[in-house]
């Protein structure tokens, strides 16, 4: 061979591997979309598909919008080197068919079902944003033994939907400009008064709510048979008190610190109340990590997919957010805020007290006994245990997550606003056995000089919470309760 042709013959062996390699990086990333018939809810609904030859399948379930699977594409690369990627656009969103259909977590649960089983796959991991991570949540209560892990990002909903109308209550009131001494606990009262009426109402109110999702003329008249409207009001329905003590998938939970959507505290809420999950919270971030941090996002979201099982675990183990019960609080910590903003107390304390303070944040902290007048204070993971009165509330708006709180009462309150999540309350029959109560007495009329209306009872709103005591034996809250006077559960 002559060396013209030995050039030729070595360039053309050349040029070959170049297509055998650009071939292999084109199956590996190889990416299709189409269509199939969609037998929950019927018309067409699109897939998209990568990295099929791939042995391990991993799931995407996008958010609320039309953006739909396309919120993973920048993703899906990544993921298709090594594993067999599967998204969608939801029915009812992006280029899958719209219609008057119940779009709820249950039916997308039985649509991702059928498209997991055409995949071929049996066990999975999946990964869900904002209304995506609700519909993940659901899919892992039903069919835990298929979903091998569970990755929630903002997961929307799990609270009960009353929470979002009080947290102007607790909030927004601080923003008021005070004009009169009393006036903030007038705004409370009224607020209760609007709050206890739709307490009143809840359980006809409900049913009306469920009768609308469930008819198609009614969801056409009141929805506009709008897939966006049906699938959110569904979502927000959803009730997990039941679920998420139960749920055995390792999940590891993402969330924007900033994110005024879905608020942090459903993730501390599923972060203390799921038996093994991790939490990670990123700064500076909002409802859309994946926009907002694209690369740190891509970082987690490898890790979730690539680590073995040991190292998984030793994941979840290293952010568990959840606060370790098995010690005992022997501390003898006293700290208090008084006319002050802002503070925040964390870990263990026999008591502390807070009066005519705002924007208080007690978090991963144990206390033996805890004190709230006049202020607005946020408790998130913390155990709050004592054998005698262990939680007062007077004259204050108080958010609870993901807490658990026992005592002689566990908590008594007068005057109050209650916005309690993923907690936990309960009182022994030793010590006995109530676990909340409402210490006002009862009005018959306005005090002199005061626009306060009269007090008919207190409501709580209680959020995927449990209740043991002499009254209820692990009772689950979900909902709006109202407290007269005096009454005790």
């Amino acid at each position: 061979m002559n060396r013209p042709n030995l050039a030729l013959y070595f360039v053309s062996i050349l040029l070959l591997a170049l297509v055998v390699f650009s071939s292999a990086d084109a199956v590996a990333y190889e990416k299709k979309s189409y269509y199939i018939d969609d037998p929950v809810f019927g018309g067409q609904s699109y897939i998209v598909e990568a990295g099929r030859n791939n042995k391990e399948l991993v799931v995407l379930v996008h958010g609320l919008g039309d953006v739909a699977s396309d919120t993973w594409t920048a993703f899906i690369p990544q993921l298709a080197e090594n594993y067999h990627v599967l998204t969608f656009d939801l029915p009812g969103f992006g280029r899958s068919s719209k219609s008057n259909q119940l779009y709820s977590p249950e039916n997308y649960v039985a649509f991702i079902n059928y498209v997991v089983r055409q995949s071929g796959h049996e066990h999975f991991m999946l990964v869900g944003h904002s209304m995506g991570g609700n519909i993940a949540l659901r899919y892992a209560s039903i069919y835990p033994d298929k979903v091998k892990r569970l990755m929630l990002i903002d997961a929307a909903g799990v609270l009960h939907r009353l929470t979002y109308g009080t947290f102007f209550t607790h909030f927004g009131i601080q923003l008021v400009p005070e004009f009169y001494p009393q006036q903030n606990n007038d705004i409370r009262s009224i607020a209760g008064l609007v709050l206890g009426e739709l307490a009143r109402q809840h359980n006809l109110l409900e049913a009306g709510e469920k009768m609308i999702l469930n008819d198609p003329l009614l969801r056409q008249k009141v929805f506009a048979g709008n897939p966006s409207v049906i699938a959110a009001y569904a979502m927000i329905m959803e009730d997990y008190s039941s679920l998420l003590s139960s749920m055995k998938v390792p999940t590891f939970i993402l969330w924007g610190e900033n994110d005024i959507v879905i608020p942090l505290r459903t993730g501390k809420v599923l972060a203390t109340n799921l038996p093994n999950a991790g939490l990670v919270v990123l700064s500076n971030t909002g409802h859309v990590p994946m926009d907002d941090k694209p690369l740190i996002f891509s970082n987690w979201l490898r890790r979730f997919v690539s680590s073995d099982e040991q190292t998984f675990q030793a994941m979840l183990k290293q952010t568990r957010y959840r606060l370790g019960h098995s010690l005992q609080n022997t501390s003898q910590r006293i700290a208090s805020c008084k006319n002050n903003s802002g503070k925040t107390f964390r870990g263990d304390y026999r008591l502390i007290t807070i009066d005519n303070c705002r924007n208080v944040n007690i978090e991963s902290a144990r206390i033996q006994s805890l004190t709230v007048r006049n202020s607005q204070v946020v408790l998130s993971n913390c155990l709050i245990k004592s054998p005698g009165k262990t939680f007062l509330v007077e004259d204050s708006d108080v958010q609870i997550n993901g807490c658990t709180i026992s005592g002689s009462p566990a908590i008594e309150f007068k005057r109050s606003e209650l916005d309690i999540a993923g907690t936990h309350i309960s009182s022994s029959l030793s010590s006995g056995g109530v676990a909340l109560r409402n210490a006002e007495k009862p009005v018959t009329a306005p005090a002199s000089g005061s626009l306060r209306p009269i007090q008919n009872g207190t409501t709580l709103i209680f959020s995927v919470s449990s209740i043991t005591s002499k009254y209820h034996e692990k009772k689950k809250l979900h909902g709006p309760v109202i407290f007269k006077p005096g009454q005790a559960w």
